[in-house]
């Protein structure tokens, strides 16, 4: 993608939203800046660098946000980049973990993520052109206990960014899937974070070690969040480390992150060779 830009970001009121608004403003590019109703008064300074900034709440029902993206493209006539940033950490035990909890952790990172997509992608579409980024996560190649649903979330985006990449391609659309390790932004920061509202005592001892190495690890993550976000915005754009170069539709960031990855494929590759006659053994005979 070159020229200038118009990106619409959900979440941009701290971590990674932020960082990506003002890249993106940095680089000409116009940027629609949003957040919940609570935190609107956090993007007065996006505003003041220049992002145009509106309400918009990702777990609104889809016909707010059919209203919402009405009103945001005609901020500037069309969107070029749809960014799903939006999302938290829901910590707990599965088992502890309720009903309502479960709901609210996906309707935000994975169904509002979703009805976002389906609010734009009709004025994306038509053109021909535009790309859909999700925000995936060295957690949806992990199983944390204590962190179970996000991971969850994080796996799905995976398979969710896939899939509409190849839905997308045919009429000219992309979808690409961002997966950060651990970054020092504020998302393990206790504000960020929600716990379940029940306890099981058997579970403290996996769960409470998981999360006291997630708060402890606030602060000393390895990944440099600015150095993250101008390689991501290069990649979408296509211009810097990506210049002359076929972007990928899923990328890891960060040392971490590759380790996890490949550790989890050695883990796949070891275990099939291991088992691989049992697994193929379910098949019809051949030729039946």
């Amino acid at each position: 993608m070159s020229g200038q830009l118009v990106w619409l970001i959900t979440g941009t009121s701290a971590g990674l939203g932020r960082l990506m608004t003002l890249e993106a403003l940095k680089r000409g590019d116009k940027v629609i800046a949003t957040a919940r109703g609570r935190s609107v008064s956090k993007l007065d300074e996006l505003k003041a660098q220049g992002a145009d900034v509106i309400e918009l709440d990702v777990t609104a029902p889809l016909e707010t946000l059919h209203e919402t993206a009405k009103k945001a493209v005609a901020i500037h006539g069309r969107i070029d980049v749809l960014v799903n940033n939006a999302g938290y950490l829901a910590g707990g035990a599965l088992e502890e973990t309720t009903p309502q909890e479960t709901y609210d952790q996906f309707n935000t990172n994975i169904f509002g993520a979703l009805n976002i997509a389906r609010a734009f992608l009709p004025y994306m579409r038509p053109r021909r052109t535009g790309t859909v980024v999700w925000i995936g996560s060295i957690a949806g190649w992990e199983g944390i206990a204590s962190a179970g649903l996000y991971c969850a979330t994080k796996t799905a985006v995976r398979s969710l960014s896939m899939a509409l990449d190849n839905e997308l391609g045919p009429l000219g659309l992309r979808s690409m899937n961002f997966e950060f390790g651990y970054f020092r932004t504020t998302f393990l920061a206790p504000s960020q974070r929600t716990e379940s509202t029940t306890r099981i005592k058997d579970y403290d001892e996996a769960c409470g070690a998981a999360a006291a190495a997630l708060a402890a690890y606030d602060g000393k993550q390895p990944g440099d969040p600015i150095k993250g976000i101008k390689v991501m915005v290069d990649l979408i754009r296509g211009e810097g480390v990506a210049a002359g170069r076929k972007v990928p539709h899923t990328i890891q960031f960060g040392s971490d992150t590759l380790k996890t990855v490949k550790d989890f494929c050695a883990e796949t590759t070891g275990r099939i060779e291991e088992w691989g006659d049992v697994f193929a053994s379910t098949d019809f005979p051949k030729g039946t």
